[in-house]
């Protein structure tokens, strides 16, 4: 990583760096050299003028041509009027040129003029202005072109080792930069690295709080997250292989609790057909097939009713009834099951009003806790039912003498195709529909084993 990152730091400085010396280079040339040419000649035109002025107002020549060339680098040569020979600093080579420029057609005009001519020296050139005074003298200022391009060769070559020196810092600025954002780019890469095949036991431990901080902490919540995911993904696979081969268990006993009373039916016509029976008997005979018939049919209902509710198609329709009238309903249907063994129902069911709900689900939500209760309580056994009102709800309670239940059951009795360790058979569908149809209602239902034998409660409210 510190190599591509310093590979790609240097790249781009080294881009940036000839990008900033060809815009350099294309300002100087194009811009540069113009402006400082066009700032001279205003420059030239102006001390030409004051100059003039001066001599107007009375200043000594020699004086003021002194004072030009020494502050200002401008060489003025003037001309009185009626006089052959002007009058200059720079001798005669100087003077020379200065006369060929001092026709009266180039009064008030920048042109070009040039020394050394004649002489077999090398030749100068100047950029020159001509002026005249109020007395009819002609004064001419004159620059050289030699320093005007020893200045802009003097800002080309600073120029140069500046961006020479730019692009040493550059190069030092992108390999401490680089070598500093590797660092923590390495350390967080193998988190990363690490994360990717879930091992979360590295951390990022920096204080910096700059955007690579901020990778750090969010890469230090994403595996706190991830770990914490994967976790409750292990458990939900692990509930769900326990509720695979529940459900696998749960097929297998559906398949042997739907058997029997087929194989009952099937006996039973095979007999009538064959006419087996008397016709005294065939009475007996048709409500034993009506009565496996409505075994086959509550098992289907069973499962129709969980395939509902695990597709979320389970739908109540409330209204308002009375819970006392639904309870004595119930106890009027099961009374030929508990007098058939014997069973004692005692009821407490004060009047507890109306109940807004679903009359037909709470009945057969009682009714599987019912039934469950007299399917477990032994001959001349009690089952104690009351409905009681505590602050806002409404407690039912069905309460049955008997075994009680293995206490690592009573944690799953209400879990779908759960059977616990008993010797009574069913289906395993009963106490989950009730718990469902519970749970939509607003309500809670548990159970809890007594002195006595087994207690459920259902919770619902007002």
């Amino acid at each position: 990583m510190k190599k591509t990152l310093f590979r790609q730091m240097i790249t781009y400085m080294m881009l940036f760096c000839i990008i900033i010396c060809a815009v350099g280079y294309a300002v100087i040339e194009f811009f540069f050299v113009n402006y400082y040419y066009a700032q001279q000649q205003q420059m030239l035109l102006v001390r030409t003028n004051e100059a003039a002025a001066q001599m107007d107002a009375g200043a000594d020549v020699d004086d003021v041509i002194e004072t030009y060339y020494s502050a200002y680098g401008v060489s003025l040569h003037y001309l009185e009027e009626g006089v052959d020979q002007p009058v200059g600093m720079h001798g005669m080579m100087g003077r020379q040129g200065a006369y060929v420029g001092m026709m009266p057609e180039n009064i008030g005009k920048c042109f070009v003029t040039n020394s050394g001519q004649g002489m077999g020296m090398g030749q100068s050139q100047w950029l020159s202005y001509l002026s005249q005074t109020q007395d009819g003298g002609l004064l001419l200022g004159r620059v050289s072109f030699g320093s005007m391009d020893s200045v802009v060769a003097l800002v080309q070559k600073f120029f140069l080792y500046f961006g020479i020196a730019n692009a040493a810092a550059f190069v030092l600025f992108a390999f401490f930069f680089s070598r500093s954002m590797s660092r923590p780019l390495r350390k967080l890469n193998a988190i990363a690295s690490q994360m990717g095949q879930l091992n979360f036991s590295l951390c990022y431990e920096g204080n910096r709080r700059d955007e690579i901080g901020q990778l750090g902490a969010t890469l230090n919540l994403l595996m706190t997250r991830l770990e914490n995911t994967i976790s409750q993904l292990k458990g939900e696979l692990s509930k769900e292989k326990t509720l695979e081969k529940m459900r696998a268990q749960f097929t297998a006993q559906v398949s042997h609790e739907l058997q029997t009373p087929l194989s009952v039916i099937k006996g039973y016509a095979e007999a009538l057909t064959d006419n087996l029976y008397a016709a005294h008997e065939t009475a007996d005979v048709y409500q034993i097939l009506i009565d496996e018939a409505e075994k086959i049919s509550s098992m289907v209902d069973d499962l129709l009713n969980l395939s509902q509710i695990e597709a979320g198609a389970y739908v109540l329709c409330k209204q308002q009834f009375s819970l006392q009238e639904m309870i004595n309903k119930l106890h009027a249907r099961y009374r030929a099951l508990t007098d058939g063994k014997k069973i004692h129902v005692r009821m407490g069911l004060p009047d507890g009003g109306a109940f807004f709900g679903d009359r037909l689900r709470l009945e057969q939500a009682l009714s599987n806790v019912l039934s469950n209760a007299v399917k477990h309580t032994p001959d001349y056994g009690e089952i104690f039912v009351t409905l009681a009102a505590q602050d806002e709800q409404i407690v039912i309670s069905v309460e049955n003498e008997g075994e009680p239940i293995a206490e690592e059951d009573l944690p799953h009795i209400f879990e779908s195709y759960y059977r616990g360790q008993t010797a009574v058979r069913g289906t395993g569908l009963g106490l989950a529909i009730t718990r469902h149809i519970v749970s939509l209602h607003g309500g809670t239902i548990s159970a809890a084993n007594t002195e006595r034998g087994v207690l459920f409660k259902i919770l619902l409210p007002r």
